[in-house]
């Protein structure tokens, strides 16, 4: 298939690390999702002032109670996955269909 005449394809970037929320919920830890263009120079993008990325959802990190370390890993990629299955439909919908995009020049 080939991309209608003017089309263009934009690369996405998603980033997570590891970070504390203790300001908005009180000694607390997620992975914030980020997005990103891939078209943005990766310099310009890793600049915190250049808001090259977007805050797309904060992922949880799970306590876990089981006994079974093992299961904590299981579980806990289960839980990553679904969330990102949640959180990406809006993106995973466009590359599958594509989106009209207003030219600005």
């Amino acid at each position: 298939d080939q991309l209608p005449q003017g089309a263009a394809v934009l690369g996405t970037v998603l980033s997570s690390d590891k970070s504390n929320i203790t300001i908005m919920t009180g000694a607390r830890v997620a992975h914030p999702l980020l997005l990103g263009l891939a078209n943005i120079h990766m310099h310009t993008r890793m600049k915190l002032s250049s808001k090259a990325f977007m805050l797309m959802a904060l992922l949880p990190i799970p306590q876990y109670l089981h006994l079974n370390q093992q299961m904590w890993g299981m579980l806990k990629d289960h839980l990553i996955h679904e969330c990102l299955s949640i959180v990406l439909q809006p993106l995973m919908k466009a590359a599958e269909l594509g989106i009209m995009m207003s030219d600005c020049h």
